[in-house]
């Protein structure tokens, strides 16, 4: 029987290298980049704030087989009567007597911690990435999109893990979209509300900031788990993903009083150009991705990463508004660059969203899951709604 090591993690390389290991014979696997994972999980995430965050690694002799990340957002925490921790970027080899060991380890920090539940596997912090576990759809994952091996989901569901929240990923070719249905509807909804619609200029980002900001809170402040964001949240974001930036997926929509009441943002899913870069855009990394995002002609896809209205102008159409805009901008510039676009992150719960992106002619593509466990006996709460995803294939 194999002889484990767990460690505090000391060296993110070690961490990193646990994925060479479990997805070396998984030719769907595309390295997460680690700069994005370091950013998550150092002081550089604003939800980091000294000691609610825990690495640790697994090695068999000197090779990493293992790895899980424990923490507690504690302004999400404050808002909850259950105390309640989370574990993220969990992966194992083949071996359930180690995931065993690793889920004991992240468990037991936190009922230290004085937690009385636990979440995973999900994000340290906002919940627009990395969030849940892969169940169905197991195709080539997204940018900043969980993927894990099918035995994962039998490890958690045995140690007593229980479906918390769906996360679901919608897919539609892009040039399938309803264009004159959905052109005909926004003509009606800016005539008959006075709204209107702007791109992001990448030339001013910091009031697209501030307005991304004040539509999304707008939009998600009766949401359970709503964390407010401000334009500085949003702006250094965006500086992030300036280099990939398309303005034509973006759109902000603004009501007559010129007030943002609803936001759009997609951006270029760049897991296609990142094959063989092994997570690291270095010395050798970037020229070999650059050179594909210029010149590969392999299909190329999009995300959506953030849909929201206001909600004093839900059902008014202001989401048909927002897609026709940026499926008409620049002569049709996203129907002639992509060919498939991936709603990510849409909770089962927001059955509204559901339904109106299924009029977009998108369906459910790929299932994440959350799971919940209670930490200490009487642990009690209520999971949230789930959409029936039985014809869905697993893959």
């Amino acid at each position: 029987m194999p002889n484990y090591q767990i460690t505090p993690v000391i060296d993110f390389e070690d961490f990193h290298q646990v994925l060479d290991v479990v997805y070396k014979d998984d030719p769907l696997y595309v390295h997460p980049l680690r700069s994005d994972i370091e950013d998550i999980l150092t002081e550089k995430n604003p939800a980091h704030t000294g000691n609610n965050l825990r690495l640790w690694v697994a090695k068999e002799g000197k090779k990493p087989v293992g790895r899980i990340a424990t923490f507690i957002d504690e302004s999400r925490h404050q808002e909850t009567s259950l105390p309640t921790g989370g574990i993220g970027f969990f992966e194992c080899i083949q071996d359930e007597k180690l995931a065993n060991e690793l889920l004991q380890i992240a468990e037991d920090w936190l009922r230290e911690k004085g937690m009385h539940a636990v979440d995973g596997p999900i994000n340290f912090g906002e919940r627009d990435k990395f969030w849940g576990l892969l169940t169905r759809g197991r195709y080539r994952p997204i940018y900043q999109e969980t993927y894990n091996p099918a035995y994962y989901q039998t490890y958690f569901e045995n140690r007593g893990y229980v479906p918390h929240e769906q996360c679901l990923t919608m897919r539609g070719v892009v040039s399938e979209f309803p264009g004159e249905r959905l052109g005909k509807l926004a003509a009606r909804v800016r005539d008959r509300y006075g709204l209107y619609t702007k791109q992001i200029d990448k030339n001013n980002l910091p009031q697209g900031a501030n307005d991304f900001a004040e539509a999304y809170n707008a939009a998600f402040n009766h949401w359970p788990y709503f964390k407010p964001l401000t334009g500085d949240d949003i702006l250094s974001t965006f500086k992030q993903m300036k280099p990939i930036m398309d303005p034509h997926l973006t759109c902000l929509a603004y009501n007559k009083d010129d007030r943002p009441v609803g936001l759009a943002g997609l951006i270029p899913d760049i897991n296609c150009f990142l094959h063989g870069t092994d997570g690291i855009l270095g010395l050798f990394g970037m020229p070999k991705f650059l050179y594909r995002l210029k010149f590969q002609k392999q299909p190329r896809n999009c995300k959506g990463i953030a849909f929201g209205i206001a909600q004093d102008h839900q059902r008014l159409g202001v989401y048909p508004l927002m897609v026709d805009a940026m499926f008409q901008s620049g002569n049709k510039h996203t129907s002639r660059t992509y060919k498939y676009v991936d709603m990510a992150t849409i909770r089962g719960h927001n059955k509204l969203m559901v339904d109106t992106c299924r009029q977009m002619n998108t369906e459910i593509h790929r299932v994440h899951v959350a799971y919940r466990k209670g930490l200490v006996a009487g642990a009690k709460w209520d999971a949230f709604a789930m959409m029936d995803v039985s014809e869905v294939p697993v893959g």
